[in-house]
């Protein structure tokens, strides 16, 4: 497991191992969004930041990622 603060100050679990072949399970705090990204990050950080932004554009947080692999 990996803790990743975000730049707007939270943290993010990441389970599992990140890289550009897994299929990552995102969930966040309006579980309206929650679902699978299919995202070409090669580390958690990457991950993280890409949803973090996306989850701020929707007035949400990105609680954990979870890999496939």
């Amino acid at each position: 497991m990996a803790t990743i603060k975000t730049k707007y100050g939270y943290s993010v679990d990441c389970f599992g191992d990140c890289n550009e072949y897994a299929l990552i399970d995102a969930c966040f705090d309006d579980e309206l969004f929650d679902g699978y990204i299919d995202g070409s990050y090669s580390n958690w950080t990457e991950a993280v930041k890409d949803v973090a932004e996306y989850a701020h554009r929707n007035g949400t947080e990105l609680v954990q990622l979870e890999s496939d692999s």
